[in-house]
């Protein structure tokens, strides 16, 4: 089996919430938001950045996250409860960048009548894989044991005594799987490293998917939550102009992280 593998360009995404507190038009004192000192006012600004990078086309490619997470701010407003005041917006952005990582998912599956049989055989098929992927130069630690299970295999057959007839289970072998998760850092060498792993692995060899990544997605996380703010900030003004009201200065900014995957059709 030969694999051709394309390079597939990525989409990295940033999804942002923001709550942009506004100035009532009512407000008795008339003043700004950054003329108010009242304590305890609190309008809430809940900026939600999560980012992935995934392919637009093509077949099995791997989401990687990448982004903020989810962020928090306040705004000063005179209205002292922030669960009424404010206006919620969301703010998204994205990038394009090509992969430089191929994750490839092999496994060996191997059945035998007994376990001892069945491990064995699943044993020697998984050292030869191994050996022939760090003989195409693929480093110890890019090739990751991600599960390992012994399943019996069984019958059900019918069953007479004395207190009447019923099935029961009988075990006729075992399932020995063994799995790895394949790092590889040059994609034009991919088909090879599928072919000589189906090679060495034999009729026991399963390639469970092929997938493309970028090895570290955190070099874009301040790119996107950039373009997130802004956009997230540019509707939050918007819909204050188009209200006759006024935004009030950010005072509380928190984050926290996202891996939620997203395909990009």
């Amino acid at each position: 089996m030969k694999a051709s593998m394309d390079r597939k360009w990525l989409a990295a995404a940033a999804v942002a919430t923001l709550l942009a507190s506004a100035v009532a038009c009512g407000a008795k004192d008339g003043r700004s938001p950054a003329a108010s000192t009242d304590g305890g006012n609190t309008p809430v600004v809940n900026l939600a950045n999560a980012g992935v990078v995934t392919s637009p086309g093509g077949p099995a490619v791997q989401p990687v996250s990448v982004g903020a997470g989810e962020a928090r701010a306040v705004l000063f407003a005179p209205s002292g409860n922030s669960g009424e005041a404010g206006i919620w917006v969301s703010g998204q952005s994205s990038i394009d960048v090509e992969p430089d990582l191929a994750i490839v998912m092999l496994g060996v599956e191997a059945r035998e009548l007994t376990v001892a049989e069945a491990r064995d055989a699943a044993a020697g098929a998984m050292t030869a894989v191994r050996e022939a992927l760090k003989g195409l130069g693929v480093a110890e630690n890019d090739i990751v044991t991600t599960s390992f299970s012994i399943t019996p295999q069984t019958v059900w057959v019918e069953v007479k005594d004395a207190i009447g007839t019923r099935g029961e289970p009988r075990i006729t072998g075992y399932i020995v799987s063994n799995s790895l998760r394949v790092k590889v850092r040059n994609l034009d060498e991919v088909g090879e490293v599928v072919d000589s792993a189906a090679e060495a692995g034999g009729n026991l060899i399963r390639v469970n998917s092929i997938s493309f990544a970028v090895d570290d997605p955190s070099a874009y996380a301040a790119q996107l939550r950039q373009l997130a703010a802004a956009d997230a900030k540019a509707k939050a003004e918007l819909y204050a102009t188009a209200m006759g009201v006024q935004l009030g200065p950010l005072a509380y900014l928190s984050e926290t992280g996202s891996t939620a995957p997203v395909m990009k059709g």
